[in-house]
């Protein structure tokens, strides 16, 4: 009588899987299916898995964004830039999204630092509406100026969304 190939395994999730073992020879098929039962099944190997990697980019993600506050703190205290207006999350994005265009403008700018400071932070100072910057976060470095410019001759920049 030939060794089965179709084994019914108890998993240690609990889950009961019938497993197609006609793969492994015949003198295998036993100790795989008592060892595929020391394992979790499929599904819940995948979910503990995925799980893991999301706790795994969760933790690079936090990492990255407390290297990022640091460096945004550091940077505001220095241009002595104002606290941003509007809810949490939106004051901490904004304050983000301030920083990495204000660096990719003097990255790409070249102004020496007395001028980019008169330039593009001082009008820069007047805009203190998170939600601002954060609209502002696809724009292109060279055009900073001109959008902190037009923003600082306005009370856009400074009024609440709902001007009613």
């Amino acid at each position: 009588m030939p060794v089965k190939t179709t084994w019914n395994v108890e998993h240690a999730c609990g889950h009961c899987a019938e497993h197609d073992l006609s793969a492994k020879r015949a003198s295998e098929r036993a100790g795989y299916a008592r060892w595929l039962g020391t394992k979790d099944c499929t599904e819940c190997w995948r979910a503990s898995r995925d799980a893991q990697a999301g706790r795994e980019r969760a933790g690079a993600l936090a990492g990255r964004r407390a290297h990022e506050l640091s460096e945004t703190e550091t940077w505001e205290t220095r241009a002595a830039m104002p606290v941003l207006d509007g809810s949490d999350k939106a004051v901490e994005w904004g304050r983000r999204v301030r920083y990495q265009l204000l660096a990719a403008a003097y990255e790409t700018l070249g102004l020496p630092d007395e001028q980019f400071a008169a330039r593009i932070e001082t009008p820069a100072r007047h805009v203190t509406s998170a939600s601002w910057w954060i609209d502002q976060r696809d724009a292109e470095p060279a055009d900073v100026e001109e959008l902190v410019d037009d923003a600082a001759s306005t009370d856009v920049a400074r009024a609440n969304e709902n001007p009613y």
